[in-house]
């Protein structure tokens, strides 16, 4: 600003430098060649016009004044002197004052108009340009047209995407890049846009330079005057193409969503912020779901189990009212169809706009019907095979008798005698309180010893679920000889046993584990009543296998099994003559049962990782191997 300032200050100087120099030179002129008052006015007026046009008023009003002091002073009689003594020469001094001024101040105006006009056009130009520029720069096709659709611009990309010159594209040349086929086609459209005085668009196929067609979207927005007529049309060409490609590809995957949907069986639902549904696949009804009865009703309306469980509803309910996602959640309702049971498991996740305002839920749901039948049935079935479990027992206990009534019996006897012997040692005339003390200490032990065979017992024949806990092994195995200690001075079988010390803890149900090794040792005691030329031993170990199983072992010198009879051994039911192999279920533990050797071995190999298991019935799966063939293992059924 302050060099402008300058600058126009340096140009009157200038121009009043100038002026004062060409008035001079006038002045001297006009003396020299004796013109007139008159002649000189003109001269005067005619330098001051041609200063005018340098730009400033004031400086030519300044020269005027001058022009008017030469006049009167060279000029106008009394010369050389300022008055004037003749009334024409007054006038005509002011004359040419005020036309001086006047034709400055013309030359002024004209010339601030013509500057402000040169430098609008200045500035209409550069903004031309840069428009232009930015026309070009942009990355759309972009071209304007008369109203008559005319073209009468194309921007440098559109020229470049084309390959067309300008000349040819200008007026109607630009649909020689349209594909023939969409050639009519956008020309309506783009008439019929025309017509409606109104935005509008239209797809066609574009040629590149290249000669590849690509689908393009033609957007033209009409430019109005004052009058509300349209005096341009501003047209924008985009590259839809792959906009396209993934349009069809989106459509025919939601095509698929949608037929794989129809085919599954699940189906999709919404519910709104009040979660009663609003949205619900169209068909449910092979589910036996009536649709028109969900929409609009929340999923505790629909359920017929509302009343039974209401801790697993208030559950459902919070979480609902939390807006946090659910998974898995099963209820019963009752069917449209047969007014049967039926039970839908379903799971949804929230849904929130771009606020966060919560909208609802979405989900899928799916019948569950079979899958829940059939855990009933499983469950069931699990109650049959424990009370199966339980009545095997109790044969067993009954195949004990004599044993457990000889294992109770003893400590009974003893009792009995160590009490006579406690009152002898009492009623002497010096009661010996040591020896009475000795026989009462042995009273309890033998009372112990009676309550121990008491507890096995009732732990062999009390109907109790599956009970996983960790084990001492060698605990479980003397539980059980003590139990069959009976049985085996009666049929005069020697027992040794080989536990090894120190075994890691296993994870099982104590009286499971009892009942499986008082099988095997019942099963070796009678496979060796009829050996006669061999000692008749029953070995009775445990071991460990490998760092994560032990092995309980129980060998007998029996017949084993012929040949002929392995394939069948562990066939539903079979036995033999000479030996019975019950066939056997150990529940929730992961094991299995070998059969090996001369006459016969069975190993029992459990897990010692103590990782928590399932409630499930494992099967045993045993192996056997008889000379002189060698079996693949085989898994048990559940049986007693």
């Amino acid at each position: 600003m302050m060099r402008d300032q300058i600058w126009r200050w340096w140009h009157q100087a200038a121009q009043l430098f100038f002026g004062c120099v060409a008035l001079v030179s006038t002045t001297l002129v006009c003396l020299r060649l004796e013109a007139g008052l008159a002649t000189t006015a003109f001269a005067y007026l005619l330098v001051i016009v041609m200063l005018s046009l340098m730009g400033s008023f004031l400086v030519s009003a300044m020269l005027s004044i001058a022009a008017v002091g030469a006049l009167n002073h060279f000029f106008a009689p009394a010369l050389f002197n300022f008055r004037v003594d003749y009334p024409f020469d007054v006038v005509l001094t002011i004359a040419f004052l005020l036309t001086s001024l006047i034709i400055s101040g013309l030359i002024g105006k004209v010339n601030r108009q013509t500057d402000a006009a040169l430098k609008a056009q200045a500035r209409a130009e550069r903004a031309e340009s840069e428009m232009r520029l930015v026309i070009d720069k942009i990355p759309v096709l972009a071209w304007r047209t008369q109203p008559d659709g005319y073209c009468e611009f194309l921007n440098q990309p559109w020229l470049d995407y084309s390959g067309l010159s300008l000349d040819r594209a200008l007026g109607w040349g630009w649909t020689s890049a349209i594909h023939p086929d969409d050639v009519e086609g956008l020309k309506d459209g783009w008439c019929a846009i025309r017509a409606s005085g109104v935005r509008g668009e239209a797809e066609a196929r574009l040629r590149r330079f290249d000669g590849e067609f690509r689908l393009f979207l033609f957007r033209a927005e009409p430019l109005r005057d004052d009058a509300d007529t349209i005096v341009k049309w501003y047209v924008t060409s985009i590259d839809i193409e792959e906009l396209k490609r993934v349009e069809v590809a989106l459509r025919g995957s939601e095509q698929r969503f949608r037929d794989y949907t129809a085919m599954a069986s699940d189906w999709l639902w919404e519910t709104g912020p009040d979660h009663r549904f609003t949205s619900v696949a169209e068909d449910p009804s092979h589910f036996g779901m009536d649709y028109e009865r969900r929409l609009g009703n929340a999923r505790w309306d629909l359920a017929a189990d509302l009343g039974e469980e209401p801790e697993k509803w208030r559950l459902h309910t919070a979480t609902l009212g939390a807006h946090e996602p659910f998974r898995d959640f099963r209820y019963r309702i009752m069917r449209a169809d047969d007014g049967g049971a039926a039970y839908i498991a379903t799971r949804g996740k929230p849904v929130f706009d771009s606020a966060g305002k919560f909208l609802g839920y979405r989900g899928v749901s799916s019948d569950v019907t079979a899958a829940v039948r059939a855990e009933q049935a499983e469950k069931a079935l699990l109650a049959a095979q424990v009370e199966l479990a339980h009545v095997t027992r109790l044969t067993m206990l009954g195949e004990l008798t004599a044993s457990i009534a000889h294992e109770v019996n003893q400590p009974l006897a003893g009792i009995v005698a160590n009490g006579e012997a406690c009152l002898r040692w009492l009623d002497r005339e010096t009661p010996d309180l040591g020896e009475a003390r000795s026989s009462v200490e042995r009273i309890i032990k033998d009372g112990t010893r009676a309550g121990e065979v008491i507890r096995r017992v009732r732990a062999l024949s009390h109907k109790t679920d599956v009970e996983m806990v960790p084990l001492d092994i060698n605990s479980v195995v003397n539980d059980v000889l003590a139990l069959v200690q009976r049985e085996l001075f009666r049929h005069r079988v020697p027992l040794r046993t080989e536990l090894a010390p120190d075994l890691p803890l296993v994870l099982g149900d104590r009286v499971q584990l009892q009942q499986v090794i008082i099988n095997l040792v019942m099963n070796g005691i009678e496979a060796m009543q009829l050996v006669a030329d061999r000692p008749r031993d029953l070995v009775v170990g445990s071991q460990r296998d490998d760092a994560h199983h032990l092995l309980v072992t129980v060998k007998d010198a029996g017949v084993g099994i012929s040949p002929e009879n392995a394939d069948r051994l562990f066939t539903a039911f079979f036995t033999t003559k000479s030996q019975l192999l019950t066939r056997l279920s150990v529940r929730a533990l992961s094991g299995t049962l070998l059969n090996q050797g001369m006459g016969s071995s069975y190993q029992l190999d459990v897990p010692t990782n103590l990782r928590t298991m399932e409630g499930v019935a494992v099967d045993a799966v045993c192996r056997h191997r008889a000379k002189p063939n060698r079996l693949e293992p085989q898994r048990l059924d559940p049986c007693c």
